[in-house]
Parts: structure tokens; C-alpha cells; sequence
């Protein structure tokens, strides 16, 4: 991989190389050393939604990855070490990778949103404010049912908001060695805490998107978290169809895996499935 999008930013920070350069559908990365510390250099790709990742990750504190350096083009990070995903404890223990999940936002979430964030309604932007794209997998019928149960989340959402991930499935949460389990990759937009379990309920794979799966995470979240079950579910079915709409305008995951989640959420609430 050409590297000549990270050497700016490891020349300007004076960052020495310590592996080969890689790339995600979003980022440069390298991992480098930060004034003899391991680190991890972070180069966004253009049209990011991960600009304001330092901020997020800083307002966050001793559950995220230490930032080091950091503007909206890229960022310096904390290497976690030996960085397990969450994702590996799933098929063994699917109750303790929920526990853990519910002990990272014990950690994560304790303030209010500071102020300069975009709410949720940008977030979702793509189902509320956008007609139905014309794909064979999503069907106007759940569309439209998807769009209403975001916009009547939105207007019912509790008093207190916080700055959240928006994307915090296993895969972004990582074991170090000493810290234990941080946070990777925010997005970062302000809401009430319910909307935060969306994205880990359907992951981390289709398999997981059934009705068993989600009642029983939906039980252990509610009860460690104070949250109500039932718009953990509806949250969960809007942002299903959220995910397949996502998929279809950036064609990296298969739609479907949203459309499964969203049926799986209505399979719980006793609704029958949208096709």
C-alpha cells in the first residue's frame, strides 16, 4: 500500500514507523511509535463520519483508547495490545460478551453531551429524510415502517442525552492487557442512552439476528442498564432498516443483515415480519 497518506501526519506528530501500512473501507492506518510509546496512526479517508473521533474518545475518557495526538484528518492512538474483539467471546458466552458490552457503558456514559455534536435525527438521516432507494432486499412497506418507528423514537426520547458511539458493536470494542476492554471508532452524535445498544443487538453476524438472541441481550441490558426493553427492540428494528439503507448507499455489508435484524425486533414485539 502506498503510504504517502500517512507520512505527512507521522512526519508532523514525529512518529516512527513500526509496521507496514494498511487500509479499511474508511481509514490509512500504520502503527507507529509516539515518543517511544506503541501507538497507532489513523489517517481518515475523505467523506469520513469518524472527523471528530478525538473529541469523542477525550470526552469519554478511561473506557475509550487514549488519544495521543488528533485532528479531523487523522489521529495518534493508544496501541491496545493484545486487542481482542469482543467478537471472539460471542459463540462461547454470549451472555458474558453482553455483560461486558453493558460494563464498557458503565464506563463510557457517566456526562451529559457536551455541547457541538449533531443530534440523532442526522444520524438517520438517510431513512427519515430520504425517499426509499430502489433496491430488490428492502421493500417500501418496511421503509416506511422503519422511517416512522425512528421519527416516533426521536420524539419520545428521555431527557438525558449523551454523546454516543452510534456504531458500538463488538468489533469496536477491544481488550488491552492492562486498561481491559476500550472503545474504538466513534461516531459521536447526542441521544438517549437506548439507541446505543442498537448496533451491538444485531451483531456480529445474521446469525445473531433472531428473536432468541435479542430478548435474552435486550433482558440482560435492560436490567444492568435501567432501560426499558421495549425501545431497546424498537430502537433495534428502526435501526435495522437504518443498516440495510446504509448498505445499499455504500455497498460494503449485504443489506440484508439489517432487513434480518429488523424482522428479528418485530418477531419480539409480536408483529409479523416485513418483506
Amino acid at each position: 500500500m502506498d503510504a504517502s497518506h500517512l507520512d505527512a501526519h507521522a512526519a508532523r506528530w514525529k512518529l516512527t514507523p513500526d509496521g507496514e501500512p494498511f487500509e479499511t473501507p474508511g481509514s490509512w492506518l500504520r502503527f507507529v511509535r509516539h515518543a517511544g510509546r506503541p501507538a497507532l496512526l489513523k489517517v481518515l479517508k475523505p467523506g469520513s463520519d469518524e472527523t471528530a473521533s478525538a473529541d469523542i474518545l477525550r470526552h469519554w475518557g478511561e473506557g475509550a483508547v487514549r488519544v495521543y495526538e488528533g485532528d479531523r484528518a487523522a489521529i495518534v492512538l493508544e496501541r491496545v495490545a493484545p486487542g481482542t474483539e469482543l467478537t471472539e467471546i460471542v459463540a462461547q458466552d454470549d451472555d458474558r460478551a453482553t455483560h461486558i458490552w453493558c460494563d464498557v457503558i458503565e464506563k463510557l456514559h457517566v456526562r451529559p453531551a457536551p455541547a457541538g455534536f449533531d443530534d440523532l435525527v442526522r444520524c438517520g438521516r438517510s431513512l427519515i429524510a430520504q425517499p426509499c432507494p430502489s433496491h430488490p432486499l428492502l421493500t417500501p412497506e418496511l421503509f416506511d415502517a422503519g422511517k416512522r418507528a425512528f421519527q416516533a423514537l426521536l420524539d419520545s426520547q428521555s431527557d438525558a442525552r449523551f454523546l454516543l458511539h452510534t456504531d458500538l458493536h463488538h468489533a469496536n470494542i477491544l481488550r488491552d492487557a492492562r486498561r481491559g476492554w476500550l472503545v474504538i471508532d466513534p461516531k459521536g452524535y447526542v441521544g438517549e442512552l437506548a439507541y446505543e445498544a442498537a448496533a451491538f443487538l444485531h451483531n456480529p453476524t445474521r446469525d445473531y439476528c433472531r428473536a432468541t438472541y435479542l430478548e435474552r441481550r435486550v433482558e440482560i441490558i435492560a436490567d444492568r442498564l435501567g432501560l426499558s426493553a421495549e425501545r431497546l427492540i424498537r430502537w433495534c428494528f428502526a435501526h435495522g432498516v437504518l443498516s440495510a439503507v446504509w448498505s445499499i448507499e455504500e455497498p460494503v455489508f449485504d443489506p440484508a443483515g439489517g432487513i434480518d435484524a429488523a424482522n428479528a425486533a418485530l418477531d419480539v414485539l409480536g408483529q409479523r415480519p416485513i418483506h
